[in-house]
């Protein structure tokens, strides 16, 4: 079972935050720290975090195991899904395979790496030439990590930043148009940053335009990871959407 950290009330509604490549569930402190009155379930997803020994890292088969915890720790079996870069993937991926399971859903910051991944992954054997540790701090103000979140954040991607991951998170994001689940009766917001990269808005697009139940919002002055630059703002919008109520003004 993949290593889970939890809050809240275990007979609540429930939300799975699904974490971004390369971190954990502890991403998702802030918005664990707020949405109280839900019971809160952040898995380490394979070959990352404290779930490092299970490996490797493979889209269905990560997907499988969260619909596994879903079924082992939630009442009646049926969770809210969060996801941000891969672990919007592995969200997409466990609608396809199993949309009873899941009630609504957020993606963020994802895409199909197609051809592009193929040349990512033509260039893994040169990390070995580059200083991981500068590239991780250099990160910090890529994705505009707050302080406050940054020991966390390197901690977590100097663990798993190895040519192995690197290879299998690559080859999941290719593999994704085999698994989109353009049936799926999920309500489902697609998000991506307004300071995000061609990549990602287009892969947003390619989203809402295949799921029949979704919303797509460009979130303002943000970018990849912006649970954490704007944790205030990602919070309220998982509120509202779960909810039915409508999206943050300020996001659209």
């Amino acid at each position: 079972m993949l290593y889970t950290i939890t809050t809240g009330d275990p007979t609540a509604p429930a939300i799975v935050f699904l974490h971004g490549a390369g971190l954990s569930g502890r991403m998702w402190q802030p918005q664990m720290e707020c949405l109280t009155d839900y019971y809160c379930l952040a898995p380490d997803l394979p070959e990352q975090g404290k779930s490092l020994d299970i490996a490797p890292f493979q889209l269905e088969d990560a997907a499988r195991r969260v619909i596994e915890l879903i079924a082992a720790r939630v009442p009646g079996q049926r969770a809210h899904l969060v996801g941000l870069s891969l672990g919007a993937a592995v969200a997409l991926a466990m609608m396809r395979l199993a949309p009873t399971y899941v009630d609504h859903a957020i993606i963020t910051g994802t895409a199909p790496l197609k051809a592009y991944g193929k040349f990512a992954i033509a260039l893994i054997p040169l990390m070995k030439l580059f200083n991981i540790e500068k590239q991780v701090d250099a990160s910090y103000k890529q994705f505009g990590i707050p302080e406050a979140y940054r020991a966390t954040f390197r901690e977590d991607l100097l663990l798993a930043t190895t040519p192995a991951f690197t290879r299998h998170s690559i080859e999941a994001l290719i593999d994704l148009n085999d698994l989109l689940p353009c049936e799926s009766e999920v309500p489902t917001l697609v998000a991506v940053g307004a300071k995000e990269n061609s990549v990602a808005k287009s892969g947003a697009r390619k989203f809402a335009a295949c799921l029949k139940h979704s919303q797509m919002i460009v979130v303002p002055g943000v970018g990849h990871v912006w649970n954490l630059q704007a944790p205030d703002l990602f919070t309220e919008t998982v509120r509202n959407w779960i909810e039915d109520r409508p999206i943050p003004e300020r996001n659209v």
